[in-house]
């Protein structure tokens, strides 16, 4: 079976539409004479409409100095205005990953990328500000009515902002996790040993779709052009008609639509902790 994300995406946004949803603004700071920056910034509106909210760009190009960026940064972090913030990766100009994951307001990390929020998702089960893509690739899996509970997972990748916390939210669930990378001597036996496979290596061909058991569930998290121009994930699809054997997420057209939504939910969620905090 496709796990499309559409149907799962509009769910999430249906239910944030019941909400008496105020006002909401989100702030970008966004690589200038990036093609593929500028097609998420058009993508980041279009979904910030469905909620009526706001997006307030902040250009980055290589004259900006690191200065001037932390300056940016804390006005927004004070303005009241601002619901959000999120930041584009990589930007043109130099910025020190620690000062960003510690600078940016807790309560305005519509991504969840602080140290804060990232420290939150370890010591706890509570899920609030979730980075969006994991939190998009357990939505997706939850709408398939996919069990969890005593299930081996594997999780391909150990980014900060994908594979780690996955690996916590799907422990949250009480599922047997373990995490893999490049170094990973025994992926092939781990894959077939799994249950749910989640990808986000950044990898494209780090699984074969004929690798994974009959009757599990993949989500792909990886997004690749190929020369063709063909926009596809982490894993090939080396077998015809594969939806009939395992349940996978496309690329395009799977967790990335759900990470859209996820976005939307992150942002009325900050506003609901600043509100409380106030």
């Amino acid at each position: 079976m496709l796990l499309k994300g559409k149907e799962a995406a509009d769910g999430i946004v249906s239910e944030l539409l019941k909400q008496d949803i105020p006002a909401l603004t989100l702030a970008v700071f966004h690589p200038l004479n990036d093609d593929a920056a500028e097609s998420y910034l058009k993508t980041k509106e279009k979904w910030l409409k469905k909620i009526n909210a706001k997006i307030e760009v902040v250009p980055v190009d290589g004259k900006m100095t690191q200065d001037e960026f932390f300056r940016k940064l804390d006005l927004l972090n004070k303005d009241t205005s601002i619901t959000g913030i999120m930041v584009e990766l990589p930007l043109p100009v130099k910025i020190p990953e620690n000062e960003l994951l510690t600078r940016i307001n807790p309560l305005k990390d519509v991504d969840g990328i602080t140290y804060f929020n990232q420290g939150r998702i370890f010591t706890s089960k509570k899920e609030e500000i979730v980075p969006c893509t994991a939190a998009a690739s357990i939505k997706l899996l939850e709408h398939y009515q996919t069990e969890f509970s005593g299930k081996n997972v594997l999780v391909i990748g150990r980014s900060y902002i994908v594979g780690l916390p996955l690996f916590k939210l799907f422990l949250n669930r009480n599922a047997t996790v373990t995490t893999a990378h490049r170094g990973t001597s025994n992926m092939k036996e781990l894959i077939k040993n799994s249950d749910i496979v989640a990808i986000c290596a950044g990898t494209h061909g780090i699984v074969k779709s004929s690798e994974i058991k009959d009757g599990a569930s993949v989500v792909d998290v990886g997004i690749h052009v190929t020369e063709e121009g063909k926009v596809t994930g982490d894993m090939i699809l080396d077998q015809e008609n594969e939806e009939t054997r395992i349940n996978y997420s496309p690329v395009p057209g799977g967790v990335g639509t759900v990470t859209n939504a996820m976005m939307l939910k992150n942002l009325v969620l900050c506003r609901e902790l600043q509100n409380h905090n106030i």
